[in-house]
């Protein structure tokens, strides 16, 4: 089974997960990583490869948390991914937004 974790440091006590398929994945031109799982949460951009800028973070991780994710979408497999509390729940990310908090991604499971 080949299963990638990866970690930024956060607050585990404020925090909440999303788990499901891959079901879109994107990469903007100003290298934002744009995703969305099945159940939840909406289209949103999580972290940058290029600048960190405000987001949790390094482009280094970001670029392995986007394989991580590539990967879990061509297997058809699960992902949980991870994020400080931000106000939102699984089900509540803006459309589009940027969600600026993202910390770990699990899986391909």
């Amino acid at each position: 089974m080949f299963s990638v974790v990866l970690t930024a440091s956060a607050d585990a006590s404020a925090s909440y997960m999303c788990t499901g398929q891959v079901s879109y994945l994107g990469l903007e031109g100003g290298g934002n990583v744009v995703v969305a799982l099945t159940n939840g949460p909406t289209i949103h951009s999580m972290c940058n490869i290029v600048n960190q800028g405000e987001y949790t973070v390094a482009p280094a991780v970001c670029k392995t948390m986007y394989a991580t994710l590539l990967a879990a979408k061509l297997t058809e497999r699960q992902v949980t991914i991870y994020y400080a509390d931000n106000g939102y729940t699984c089900n509540t990310f803006p459309n589009w937004g940027i969600v600026k908090n993202t910390y770990f991604v699990e899986g391909p499971m």
